[in-house]
């Protein structure tokens, strides 16, 4: 026994039987605590990249895919799967206040983490958890939204919903996450152009830059013939409305976008009336239908206050003078300028067939007999216009006097072309309602009351000029020397141009069968002012589009240009697009597709960041 116990041979073993346990004890404990430490970090990954995404979509509560609370789980799970090292009962609890008037989101995530090697030794699963707010960074921003008010805007997408239905609620959702929960966020100034054929700037310009036409937009001389002609906005239908012409410009600009032609003033951000920058002419349209006279019933009635009419051209549609508003003299004041003479001359002389049949002539000279029609007389100033002669609009049913062609907000709301129209019979008709120039200070309400009242689809409808809403949004948003605004940091603002179009550049060029009659923002299309040839002209008003890009990308503050299609294009717009804004186009096809690049431009625009 003796030696025995002496014996120290093996020992080891058991020393080292017992020495394994702390060992393995704190082996357990560095590897656990490591998992501890993974799972904790991934968590606040998740949660993190949850809040900046439902921050991003706070205003967004549809249910859809792109609604804050489907956002923040996407991005979570995307950070964080629900198996990550072997966690169980995993919670996650977005949560989507506004305090103070500034949107804030939390997210919480929880998960129980088991242990592995410390189980062993009594130790139980352990609660993890992560927190996360984000909220809206201030900072100055600037944004501008050009919006196609074409009459094509009114056909059906998928989803039971108009382009135009569509394109309300996805601007409204724009508006919303730029408020990021507040009615009127002091870094936001916002502003809206609609375009189709022309757009509506005109009374937003200094005075000398835009033309006086007796008549129309002047008044001056107007006693001379004991008459006061009211405005636009008091109910005279035939004064200015303010939409406007192109700039003065040259024929056939080449195809190097990068280049903007001496005397092509309509690519430039420089304004009518500045230097040597020609004013710019107010837009109207002419007298484009004549019809025969009817009644009421359709039936002719020449022998009625309104004439039968020399002429077999199709279609039913013409404006006339509103005797009422100026009474004979004042009415021909009017068409003794330079605005209506013509065109009262040209679309009426073809009455004029002969003495024996003068009764129904409408240009008659100042003594009221005949007027014979010649290339001289046409430049005399001896004849004026009777009015009474001058046949009333006719919709198919009922005589009618001169409309506002106010835009219809309904327009587009039904896929139809008979409801919800434009009113034809004005020189302000296919004139979209005046722009809303970018300002700080607006509250939400009044960009969303826009929205709904200032825009539809205009039709009838002369076609879709991108163009004309570029070149205007460009202006209106980085000239804030004449379009001020009262930026209320010292930071310089960021800008961003959204610009939005259902189709490609295109005019109904045989207006009613007749080409001379389609009137755009380059005068009648038959006069080809743009293009030496006719057929070259909807190529020009692209290159013309993607110069005025170049020319937005070259500014010192540049404006982050964005583009949303409606529907496809063709492969030179699609080259166009993809030029003026890399990496910004948004190509769409449906209600959902449309909402969700308003929505998701509007997130990119929002800066956020975390706070917790």
């Amino acid at each position: 026994m003796g030696r025995l116990w002496a014996d120290r041979r093996g020992s080891t073993l058991a020393l080292m039987a017992a020495g394994l346990i702390p060992v393995i004890a704190a082996l357990g404990a560095g590897i656990d605590a490591g998992r501890l430490y993974l799972v904790k970090s991934q968590l606040q990954a998740g949660v993190d990249a949850a809040a900046l995404a439902g921050a991003r979509a706070f205003a967004v509560t549809d249910g859809s895919a792109a609604s804050r609370d489907k956002q923040a789980q996407a991005y979570f799970y995307g950070n964080f799967s629900k198996d990550y090292m072997g966690v169980s009962n995993l919670q996650l609890t977005p949560d989507f206040k506004t305090v103070s008037g500034i949107n804030v989101t939390t997210v919480t995530a929880r998960a129980m983490l088991p242990m592995t090697f410390m189980r062993i030794f009594g130790f139980q699963p352990r609660t993890m958890q992560a927190v996360a707010k984000a909220e809206l960074q201030p900072r100055p921003l600037e944004v501008m939204v050009v919006l196609d008010d074409t009459g094509s805007m009114k056909s059906n997408l998928s989803g039971g919903r108009t382009r135009m239905v569509a394109l309300k609620e996805a601007a409204t959702d724009f508006v919303d996450i730029l408020h990021q929960g507040a009615s009127s966020p002091r870094d936001l100034a916002m502003g809206f152009i609609g375009y189709d054929v022309t757009v509506n700037v005109g009374n937003l310009l200094p005075s000398n830059a835009v033309k006086k036409i007796e008549g129309f937009n002047s008044f001056a001389g107007a006693s001379a013939y004991g008459v006061s002609v009211p405005g636009y906005a008091s109910g005279n239908y035939l004064a200015w409305k303010g939409c406007v012409m192109a700039d003065a410009t040259v024929k056939d600009v080449d195809k190097n976008r990068l280049t903007s032609e001496t005397g092509a003033w309509d690519l430039v951000r420089s304004l009518p009336g500045e230097g040597s920058h020609p004013a710019i002419e107010p837009f109207f349209v002419p007298p484009m239908y004549v019809p025969n006279a009817k009644n009421s019933s359709g039936a002719s009635d020449p022998a009625s206050a309104y004439y039968g009419i020399y002429s077999t051209e199709p279609g039913n549609n013409l404006y006339r003078i509103d005797k009422s508003t100026f009474g004979e003299k004042g009415a021909d004041y009017l068409a003794r300028t330079e605005l209506y003479r013509q065109y009262f001359y040209d679309y009426y002389i073809g009455l004029n067939n002969g003495d024996a049949n003068k009764a129904d002539d409408v240009v008659r000279r100042l003594d009221g007999s005949y007027y014979t029609p010649s290339a001289a007389n046409r430049a005399s100033n001896d004849w004026y216009i009777d009015w009474k002669r001058i046949p009333k609009y006719y919709d198919g049913a009922v005589w009618k006097d001169p409309a506002s062609a106010t835009v219809n907000p309904l327009g587009g709301s039904v896929d139809s072309g008979s409801k919800n129209t434009t009113p034809m019979p004005s020189p302000n008709w296919q004139c979209p309602e005046e722009a809303m120039p970018v300002r700080y200070g607006r509250m939400k309400s009044e960009y969303l009351s826009h929205i709904t009242n200032q825009h539809g689809a205009i039709y009838p409808a002369n076609g879709t000029i991108h163009h004309a809403g570029l070149l205007w949004g460009y202006r209106l948003l980085v000239r804030d020397d004449v379009f001020t605004r009262a930026n209320p940091t010292t930071e310089r603002p960021r800008r961003a141009l959204v610009f939005m179009t259902d189709g490609v550049n295109e005019i109904g060029e045989s207006q009613n069968g007749y080409l001379d009659r389609t009137f755009t923002w380059y005068g009648r299309w038959s006069d080809s002012r743009i293009a030496a040839s006719q057929s070259n002209t909807e190529t020009q008003m692209l290159r013309r589009f993607e110069k005025t890009c170049a020319n937005i990308q070259r500014e010192a503050n540049p404006p982050e240009i964005y583009i949303i299609a409606l529907v496809a294009n063709s492969a030179a717009i699609d080259t166009a697009f993809n030029n003026c804004a890399p990496g910004r186009v948004y190509r769409t096809s449906s209600t959902d597709e449309l909402r969700r690049a308003f929505q998701d431009v509007a997130a990119e625009l929002v800066d956020l960041h975390l706070i917790q």
